[in-house]
């Protein structure tokens, strides 16, 4: 509900617009013979607007996504997918989408989902790489409308996500819950453990050492004191403000 009521509040024209500037309305560009094309509402009607806010309405491709998120959290500018070897990512053509202030603070929320929120099992995966990111769980699309038996579960991740350089992306088709998921088929339960794993066993190789040097001690149920005190600590100032007023009651947060 406050996803669509802030979506009903931006209008579908804004939304139309930064949807568009994140490379999300049309097929990629990147140098593949086969590209998929999204999947975009025609004509764009009110009840679009609020289905995309919360993840059904549009379909785009893995490329897309990790793209999007790309330009989310690298300060703002959006870059084309490449495969082709650049000299820097500055080398690359780019077109402002958001603000560097704006990127910082999704990047504080993107952490705040890893660390406490819906991808945690992301964070016990990666062994002390802070990652930030974004769990999807939809529907399938068939026709006349969506399944409720067959889904997609996605996690999406940056890292290290104090100073990004990496975009991970796991999309599992129809997914099934697992002894191990407790029955739960979703991007929280499938995907993002994936994306943990991912970053724990490739991060070293690109040379991004850990936040913290504590082996398998994202993997614990719960991070006993001094570790949290070590990870605020190596925390940018922007995220542990963010997260200190994340732990507030709603009521003092409303008064500031």
């Amino acid at each position: 509900i406050g996803a669509a009521k802030m979506a009903l509040d931006v209008g579908t024209k804004a939304q139309q617009t930064y949807l568009g500037r994140l490379g999300l309305l049309r097929p990629s560009p990147v140098e593949l013979p086969e590209v998929g094309h999204p999947l975009v509402p025609a004509p764009w009607r009110e009840i679009n607007t609020v289905t995309i806010s919360y993840g059904h309405g549009l379909s785009v491709t893995p490329v897309q996504l990790a793209n999007a998120i790309a330009t989310t959290v690298n300060g703002g500018i959006f870059r084309p997918a490449t495969l082709l070897t650049q000299e820097a990512p500055q080398g690359i053509p780019g077109s402002r989408v958001f603000s560097s202030d704006t990127s910082a603070k999704m990047r504080g929320l993107m952490r705040l989902v890893v660390s406490r929120g819906t991808g945690r099992n992301a964070e016990k995966e990666a062994d002390g790489y802070l990652i930030g990111g974004k769990t999807g769980t939809a529907e399938k699309v068939k026709a006349g409308g969506y399944s409720d038996k067959a889904s997609i579960a996605s996690f999406v991740g940056a890292f290290p996500i104090h100073a990004p350089r990496y975009v991970v992306c796991v999309v599992v088709d129809e997914p099934k819950g697992t002894k191990a998921s407790f029955g739960y088929a979703t991007g929280g339960w499938v995907a993002a453990p994936a994306v943990g794993r991912i970053v724990q066993r490739t991060a070293g190789i690109m040379g991004i050492a850990p936040e913290y040097g504590m082996p398998r001690l994202a993997a614990a149920k719960d991070l006993p004191s001094e570790a949290e005190e070590i990870e605020a600590a190596l925390k940018p100032a922007a995220l542990r403000e963010l997260e200190d007023i994340s732990r507030q009651p709603e009521q003092v947060r409303a008064a500031q």
